[in-house]
């Protein structure tokens, strides 16, 4: 797989992620996918402002990336409002319900305008990483972000 794949599957899963949310029964399942989101796009934010964006900078442009890099932000804070709102289900619903929207906006946006051109500029060895090792390394990464997100939503 290469990290493009990787990258469209990590967005299909979220959507399944997202749609399992609208479609939980109780309120322990609610709570449980909501840390499930925060994870999952906290390790794929992690992959492309690590590995994707910097290079994607020089072959796409900075514009594009730079309007990445800022819906990221705005997802960051939405997860940790979200994660801050979790004991509260209803509460919960609107925030995933808004992260929802931004996520999609920004989907959208990177598989028409910045994954195609990336994938026909990029090789991996521009990257300077494997997609095993960048998985391997984003997911220890995304450990420490999970940890800040988890304090921001404690305060």
């Amino acid at each position: 797989m290469d990290v493009i794949d990787l990258l469209i599957q990590q967005h299909r899963e979220v959507d399944a992620l997202f749609e399992a949310f609208r479609n939980a029964q109780d309120d322990a399942s609610k709570k449980e996918l909501c840390i499930q989101l925060a994870e999952a796009l906290t390790l794929h934010s992690t992959i492309e402002e690590r590995w994707i964006y910097p290079v994607a900078r020089r072959v796409i442009g900075e514009e594009k990336i730079q309007h990445s890099v800022d819906e990221h932000g705005e997802m960051k804070s939405i997860i940790a409002d979200m994660l801050r709102a979790r004991n509260d289900v209803s509460g919960l619903a609107a925030k995933v319900g808004e992260l929802e929207k931004v996520v999609k906006s920004h989907v959208a946006d990177e598989e028409k305008n910045v994954l195609p051109q990336f994938g026909q500029k990029v090789t991996e060895k521009e990257i300077g990483m494997s997609c095993n090792d960048i998985v391997r390394t984003a997911s220890a990464v995304r450990r420490e972000e999970m940890s800040k997100l988890e304090g921001e939503a404690n305060v």
